[in-house]
């Protein structure tokens, strides 16, 4: 493993906060993902002075509309040249494929990655906004068109990594957010693993919250992570 996969979720409204943790965490992990709690606070003056660090950036606003407000949305998006930015997969291929038509027009090199089944989902709560079937089986009919639509990857739980990597294998990265050690408070997420393990199965970056930043030494928390997956 060449590069840390590791990105920090941010979660602050202070962005003096937010500066001072990637500071401290910055050797530990490859890249801070910036998502709404962050952005409706701090906003694009909060997005700027996190680029100027120098740090990978994954800008996780998770776009769904219709497709020329998401276009556009991603157009200012891409601005920041972010690694990584997300969109809902149920905003359907239309809007997949024109955001995918953008990027290419604008030579970018951000990766889209769709966001299949949200980790604090479980079958009940699928089925309960109207997904037919298992998450597991949601998570594999969203990356199929993930995949036809020319995205670049996914984002799925700990549980899905096997089933997304043997099916797709090369051709769609793997974001897995939801990562805790076996000490760590699962908080809303319903379906975690450890770093270790989701490294093992197959994920190409794992995200790490609360685990990090709500720990009495982010540092520490971030280099224990780091240490855990070499």
């Amino acid at each position: 493993m060449t590069k840390n996969p590791i990105y920090c979720a941010i979660d602050t409204s202070s962005i003096e906060n937010a500066l001072t943790l990637i500071k401290e965490i910055s050797p530990h992990v490859g890249g801070v993902k910036l998502g709404l709690e962050f952005f409706t606070s701090c906003g694009i003056i909060g997005i700027e002075k996190v680029s100027k660090l120098g740090i990978p950036l994954f800008l996780d606003l998770k776009l769904y509309d219709i497709p020329n407000t998401v276009k556009k949305s991603l157009k200012n998006i891409l601005s920041f040249n972010p690694t990584y930015t997300t969109l809902h997969l149920t905003g359907g291929s239309e809007m997949l494929k024109e955001c995918v038509n953008l990027k290419n027009q604008l030579n970018s090199n951000t990766n889209l990655i769709g966001v299949t089944m949200l980790t604090s989902f479980d079958d009940i709560i699928a089925n309960e906004i109207g997904f037919i079937g298992s998450v597991d089986k949601n998570v594999e009919n969203l990356s199929t068109l993930a995949l036809n639509c020319g995205m670049d990857g996914v984002v799925c739980s700990p549980m899905e990594i096997r089933k997304v990597k043997e099916t797709f294998g090369s051709k769609l990265k793997v974001v897995v957010p939801g990562i805790r050690n076996q000490t760590d408070i699962a908080n809303d997420q319903k379906r975690t693993l450890s770093a270790k393990k989701a490294i093992e199965l197959g994920a190409d970056i794992i995200v790490v919250g609360r685990p990090i930043t709500s720990a009495d030494s982010p540092e520490n928390a971030a280099e224990i992570f780091h240490q855990s997956i070499k």
